[in-house]
């Protein structure tokens, strides 16, 4: 499908429609929930073509990770997939099959994944059974995952395939992390592996060197503690929502969390979200790559008001979890 450049323009249709949508005054979730299905019938189209070349495929289950399997994804957002298996193809078609899928892929705007969290990799696919014990075993071995992955292997879907063998892995999944004490306070361990960017007497705290000195980064500093910290509640009170936006309108519907905390969240979210597409976009206009810095020396007084209510409002909940839980 790549090779005869039929995704050709795939990647400039999409910043046009995220641009339109901003424009038209949508909100950064929903903007995230179309750019998110925009790109999976991207990977529908990519797999059904792969389908015909390699009829074993239909067998299989594609599944998206992390910000694609919460319908959270930004302009840059890379690949971030794994293969659930039914069938035992040759290996050399296997390698051949998933690695022009990801090139296809990258070739219609959705990058490859430095972390090679990809179909070509052979760590992320296999039957169920394989999938299950690797993924368990990741949570239960911190030794043996990035402390990335958590958000990856806990959110996901299918988008191409038989959805039901993924349902089924999700749910055991989250029955074991719910079970498992160890595995829960991992994951909480997890957040204070980046720490919030504000100091105690409200300034902000930003890279000291480097490329980026004088900036913070709102993905890796603010919004993977919130949307972590939603997860461990959902995961704690067993809500089965996968977006992080309707994990907070559940957790507040059901009493967890108080609708001005609740209300502080979903304000943090959608400001900090908007934030990373508007740099995507910006990116695009200069031709440079996409990423998730801002310099808060930069922006205007009402600006940083905003960015600094969203870093406290993610401390407030980051501190209710480590409480909650017993830490």
């Amino acid at each position: 499908m790549a090779r005869e450049g039929k995704l050709a323009g795939i990647r400039r249709t999409r910043l046009d429609l995220v641009q339109d949508w901003l424009d038209q005054g949508l909100t950064a979730e929903e903007t995230c929930r179309r750019l998110s299905r925009f790109n999976r019938d991207v990977i529908v189209a990519v797999l059904q073509a792969h389908a015909e070349e390699y009829p074993w495929l239909a067998r299989c289950t594609f599944l998206e990770f992390g910000s694609g399997g919460r319908d959270e994804q930004v302009v840059g957002s890379d690949q971030d997939n794994g293969l659930l298996m039914e069938v035992s193809p040759d290996e050399s078609e296997l390698d051949d099959c998933t690695q022009s899928i990801v090139i296809a892929l990258d070739g219609a705007g959705i990058a490859l994944c430095d972390g090679g969290v990809m179909v070509s990799n052979e760590e992320w696919r296999g039957d169920f059974d394989a999938w299950l014990a690797r993924l368990t075993n990741w949570l239960s071995n911190p030794a043996e995952k990035g402390p990335w992955q958590s958000g990856l292997i806990l959110d996901f879907k299918a988008v191409f395939g038989n959805g039901e063998p993924v349902r089924q892995l999700r749910d055991r999944l989250w029955e074991y992390v719910r079970t498992k004490p160890i595995a829960v306070s991992l994951l909480i361990r997890e957040l204070t592996d980046y720490r919030l960017p504000l100091s105690f007497f409200g300034a902000f705290i930003t890279e000291r060197e480097g490329a980026w000195q004088g900036f913070l980064n709102i993905k890796n500093s603010v919004l993977a503690h919130l949307t972590n910290s939603v997860r461990i509640l959902a995961l704690k009170y067993n809500l089965r929502e996968s977006n992080t936006c309707d994990r907070i309108r559940a957790l507040t519907e059901a009493g967890h969390v108080s609708p001005r905390q609740g209300g502080r969240l979903l304000e943090a979210w959608e400001h900090l979200q908007r934030k990373r597409l508007e740099i995507g976009l910006e990116c695009d206009r200069e031709g440079s790559p996409p990423h998730n810095y801002v310099n808060p020396a930069l922006l205007d007084q009402e600006e940083r008001k905003r960015l600094k209510s969203s870093i406290q409002a993610v401390e407030r909940l980051v501190r209710l979890v480590q409480a909650g839980i017993g830490l």
